[in-house]
């Protein structure tokens, strides 16, 4: 049986399970290489109600759903206008992609992939340059991925996990 794959933008109704499957794929993904403390601190601050709903509010950000058959597999997270150093002549004609995420479930089903496309062709309709995106250092499979699709890294910057500074290669690709 075929799948069927949509992507759909997150409505307001939805937030809350947005802030839900936000906090879910990150402490999956994250928590046991991370200090509780610190860990918490990021989880409470990037994942609280109010600071999502307020981001989801601001226009220059997208949020989008993939969903697989009906059921709720991952979202993304995208940004217009980001401007980043090293990438300064671009000025604000770029797109970051801030989070992507695929419930374990449904890994493999090329669903990442779907969404990057989407974030490419948001990129192209509106005219931007470059789409970038910053990766803690630690995370191969995501670099690897990346790389895979065409990213290059061209700088880095400072994460902070709470009170943790932790290290993002800053990864980039020609629209």
């Amino acid at each position: 049986m075929e799948n069927n794959i949509e992507i759909q933008a997150v409505q307001s109704h939805e937030l809350p399970f947005l802030v839900q499957m936000s906090r879910d794929t990150f402490v999956h993904n994250y928590a046991h290489l991370n200090e509780p403390i610190f860990f918490q601190q990021y989880l409470d601050k990037a994942f609280d109600p109010e600071q999502v709903a307020a981001e989801w509010s601001d226009p220059l950000n997208r949020f989008f759903w993939v969903k697989v058959n009906g059921e709720y597999a991952g979202y993304c997270k995208l940004m217009l206008g980001a401007a980043v150093k090293g990438l300064e002549a671009a000025g604000t004609q770029v797109l970051e992609i801030q989070r992507i995420y695929v419930l374990d479930a449904y890994q493999k089903l090329g669903l990442g992939k779907l969404m990057l496309q989407k974030a490419l062709a948001i990129a192209a309709e509106n005219e931007l340059t470059w789409i970038w995106l910053g990766v803690w250092e630690d995370n191969h499979k995501a670099i690897n991925w990346y790389t895979s699709q065409g990213f290059e890294p061209f700088g880095e910057h400072t994460f902070w996990m709470g009170d943790d500074p932790q290290r993002d290669w800053l990864m980039r690709r020609k629209v």
